[in-house]
């Protein structure tokens, strides 16, 4: 999901703000902000998930407006956001300001951060009617929803957004975002069919309708949509993958290979790349192709920092067993299928391969 609303940090008047506070620091003085202002930087820096700076400017900002509530919701802001609720609750509770709309809404965000949804959502509304319906905090609201998998919520206040603002492209978007959620992905495309009808060259919607269409195992079409995204951006290196993901589905082996190996190109390391280049020769029986491209997407696995899935080596395994097999290399493939058979004796593809090489000699 995505907002289309302009930012107040995008506006001229808080980068004037922001860029005098920077100026200050680098200059080493001290200068006068107001509490609100100060309070906006610190949001700003952990909007991009630079608390550290945020922490200096309520820092900064509680040494020229002690007890500022403004800038106290901002620290428990921050205290939430690593996850410390009970610290971000009890300088909540310590903040004298009860007609302060966005102390009303932190309360909220802390009780659905301890999953007292309930309670988050009386809160949330207490906020909204003292905004008076303020379209950006029920965006947040609605967002906050969503991403806690609140769906009923979610779809609750979606409700009041789009009475109050059925044009709004942002709750449109919303809308068909839980629809897709939730996984109602008929309805889904209805939404985001509208939204293109309007905005053709939005490549999120075309993203979410190839995302659903190869979901429900319509290649076809979902193949359509990411060659819409390359269209109107030919750099997008994520729908062009997309789009061999749905060719190999189709099993046009041939240009699926044509399309990753052009992307192998650009990322030699690629396991990913390297193992559907390897499929695309190994359904077309080309093994002697395929094999060298699934040791090196094994040797590039293995090399990941990260821990590997068992799975995902025991496939390798199995293909490259079929390949030294076929390549009359027997001892490599009885080394690949050892190793495979040692990770996970009950897998069937690596059985499926013993039985290829040894089933006829155990009959006899």
């Amino acid at each position: 999901m995505k907002d289309d609303s302009e930012s107040y940090y995008e506006s001229q008047e808080f980068q004037d703000i922001l860029k005098s506070y920077e100026s200050m620091l680098d200059e080493g003085t001290s200068a006068y902000f107001d509490g609100m202002d100060l309070a906006n930087i610190a949001q700003y820096y952990a909007l991009s998930s630079d608390l550290e700076k945020s922490d200096r400017a309520i820092e900064y900002g509680l040494s020229i407006h002690p007890a500022d509530p403004d800038i106290l919701i901002a620290k428990a802001g921050n205290q939430l956001q690593r996850g410390l609720n009970a610290q971000a609750r009890v300088i909540a509770e310590s903040i004298d300001d009860s007609d302060n709309q966005e102390l009303i809404y932190l309360k909220g965000c802390i009780e659905l951060a301890d999953d007292n949804s309930e309670q988050a959502d009386r809160f949330y509304t207490q906020a909204v009617e003292m905004s008076e319906n303020d379209s950006g905090m029920i965006n947040d609201i609605i967002v906050k929803f969503m991403d806690t998998r609140h769906f009923e919520l979610c779809q609750k206040w979606l409700d009041k957004a789009l009475v109050l603002e059925p044009d709004s492209r942002n709750f449109i978007e919303l809308q068909a975002d839980l629809f897709f959620d939730t996984g109602q992905m008929d309805t889904a495309i209805i939404w985001y069919d509208n939204l293109l009808d309007e905005f053709p060259f939005d490549t999120y919607y075309w993203e979410q309708l190839g995302r659903i269409y190869y979901e429900k195992n319509e290649f076809a079409k979902a193949r359509e949509c990411f060659e819409y995204i390359e269209a109107i951006d030919p750099d997008n290196k994520s729908a062009r993958m997309m789009c061999a993901g749905c060719i190999f589905s189709l099993e046009l082996w041939d240009q699926a290979y044509d399309i990753y190996s052009s992307l192998l190109e650009e990322d030699r390391d690629s396991y990913t790349l390297l193992y559907y280049c390897g499929r695309c020769k190994f359904e077309k029986g080309n093994y002697a192709d395929a094999l060298p491209f699934f040791q090196q997407s094994f040797d590039s696995l293995s090399h990941e920092e990260d821990e590997i899935p068992t799975e995902m080596l025991v496939e390798l395994y199995g293909y490259m067993a079929h390949c030294a097999y076929f390549t009359k290399d027997i001892t490599s493939a009885l080394n690949y299928l050892t190793d495979g058979l040692a990770l996970n004796p009950e897998d069937s593809f690596l059985q499926e391969v013993w039985f290829m090489m040894f089933g006829e000699q155990e009959k006899q």
